[in-house]
């Protein structure tokens, strides 16, 4: 009898875990994206597929926690509160993208008041009304992936002045994240060296749609405004190109073949930073820095509306793209 009762209760827990953790890749749709491939490159597709570090929301509660040690300690290397926050603002770079799930998830994991998370609208009113307010605080801008580093860079620092005028206002600001990839890594040590140029050529190498001619001189004095020395980059995980040696633990072999499958395999057209070779994704969504066949898989969607509409040859800013594992790869017509 009491066997029993054990065997049902174990299988109602059963029931319930199934129904609590509901695969967000269910097997099917691994095998439903390999028969997009040429029956020859499928074990090419799933090495890739099995290179890439998935950050599930358990793995992200944990993160989250190993991110916040590393950022206590150095807040208190640099004299702030680590401990109550007394003298720190914890916020975002942009409304409804992957920062604020990742700030819900940071919150919630290292048990911070809500109260010292704060909107950038909150931080602009309150610089304009005390023009000092944050000369002696620190601000920790949290996000899951930094890739190239350019909406921060270009968007949120060069095209937004109250945004310049409410970083210039603090001691120290921290860009805290799960990831970020050396391309990012190397951009900030080169505006911690004031080398604006450099920054910007790169950029151009890195976007070859984004037209800066018009607005170089405005962009230029705008990133010379910040004090980049006190910008730190904090990630959890340094990330480098999957295929670079030691990046991973493929195989020369195994390099091999993935780079002539994403070969065989480039769409045409934009690819957004997929040449980054980027192999870390998030169970809320996929950087674009991924290989382009990995942001069907985990479908990603493309939203570029905070671009100016007249800066990017060739795209359409305001439209927001769905990349659809249910579609095949399309061909480059190589190899």
């Amino acid at each position: 009898m009491q066997a029993n009762t054990r065997a049902k209760l174990t299988q109602r827990i059963n029931r319930l875990c199934q129904r609590f953790n509901e695969p967000v890749i269910p097997a099917g749709h691994v095998q439903k994206w390999l028969r997009h491939f040429d029956a020859e490159d499928r074990a090419a597709a799933l090495t890739l597929l099995e290179a890439v570090e998935y950050h599930t929301y358990p793995r992200l509660v944990r993160e989250s926690q190993q991110l916040h040690a590393k950022v206590r300690r150095r807040l208190a290397a640099d004299g702030f509160d680590a401990v109550k926050f007394q003298d720190v603002d914890f916020s975002r770079e942009f409304t409804c993208k992957s920062g604020d799930l990742l700030s819900f998830i940071y919150r919630k994991a290292n048990l911070i008041p809500s109260i010292d998370f704060k909107t950038f609208d909150e931080l602009i009113s309150e610089q304009r009304a005390q023009a000092h307010r944050f000369r002696n605080r620190a601000l920790v801008l949290l996000d899951d992936y930094i890739g190239t580093g350019s909406q921060f860079i270009f968007q949120f620092v060069g095209q937004s002045p109250a945004d310049l005028a409410v970083l210039n206002g603090y001691r120290r600001i921290y860009l805290a994240c799960v990831v970020a990839h050396e391309q990012a890594l190397k951009k900030f040590r080169l505006l911690q060296a004031r080398r604006i140029r450099a920054v910007m050529t790169l950029e151009e190498e890195q976007f070859p749609q984004v037209d800066f001619r018009d607005q170089e001189q405005r962009l230029r004095a705008a990133l010379r405004h910040l004090e980049w020395k006190k910008v730190h980059c904090l990630p959890l995980i340094e990330e480098r190109p999957l295929l670079a040696p030691g990046a991973s633990r493929l195989t020369a072999q195994q390099r091999r073949q993935i780079h002539q499958l994403v070969a065989k395999y480039q769409p045409g057209g934009y690819d957004g930073t997929s040449y980054l070779f980027g192999h870390h994704t998030f169970f809320h969504g996929a950087p674009n820095a991924l290989p382009h066949m990995l942001l069907q898989f985990f479908k990603r969607v493309e939203d570029l509306s905070i671009y100016p509409a007249d800066k990017v040859a060739g795209l359409e800013p305001s439209s927001v793209t769905l990349y659809d594992f249910e579609r095949a790869p399309r061909r480059s017509g190589r190899g």
